[in-house]
């Protein structure tokens, strides 16, 4: 781990049942780094990322933010933005509903998640949509909702598990330079390397 290292992973190890899914896994991100994990599919990456934010637990192995070791915090005490392939979003509240939805731990008035809600929206290019209901939305709508939900809450680590693959090439752009917009940190599983975030030239 380097001194400026904001999230190292050390040792991670998971196993279901017989099978050996992560075996030693050592990760060091920057602050303010953009990471893909690339790999075929059943590989491990999303249980990796599923290990970050909290929701499963590494056999062995630390998560260090910061120095400290946050392997036994709960999710939401960890300060991460989430996006999963499935999207999550409830189907009882509207667009601007489900963005909303994400500040409620933050502890923000009714007002001030509106606001929020609405910059999110603006940002996503769904302003006009902000009353619609998730199946009145298209799969790239909702994958929309669902990373402005995320980034919402302007997390400290922002996990994305192939969330741009379904979206028009210029809202893909548009939506990774948010994602990696300081301070952002953000880790992104992907299959292949096509249409991924690509470093800026030095």
């Amino acid at each position: 781990m380097t001194s400026s290292s904001f999230l190292s992973l050390r040792g991670i190890g998971k196993s279901f049942g017989a099978t050996r899914v992560l075996d030693g896994i050592d990760l060091d991100i920057e602050p303010g780094e953009f990471v893909c994990l690339l790999g075929p599919s059943g590989c491990g990456k999303t249980t990796l990322l599923r290990i970050v934010c909290g929701i499963e637990r590494a056999d062995s192995g630390q998560i260090l933010l910061g120095g400290q070791d946050i392997a036994g915090l709960p999710p939401a005490a960890r300060g991460f933005g989430v996006v999963f392939q499935s999207y999550a979003l409830f189907p009882n509240l509207t667009a601007a509903q489900n963005i909303a939805y994400g500040l409620h731990p933050t502890g923000a008035l009714a007002r001030e998640m509106a606001k929020r809600s609405r910059e999110m929206l603006d940002l996503v290019g769904l302003a006009a949509h902000a009353d619609k209901y998730p199946v009145q939305l298209s799969g790239g709508q909702q994958q929309r909702i669902a990373l402005a939900r995320a980034l919402a809450p302007n997390p400290r680590l922002l996990l994305l598990d192939e969330p741009l693959s379904a979206l028009d090439a210029q809202v893909r752009a548009t939506l990774r330079r948010s994602a990696t917009a300081p301070p952002s940190t953000s880790c992104c599983p992907r299959k292949d390397w096509v249409g991924t975030w690509k470093p800026p030239a030095s």
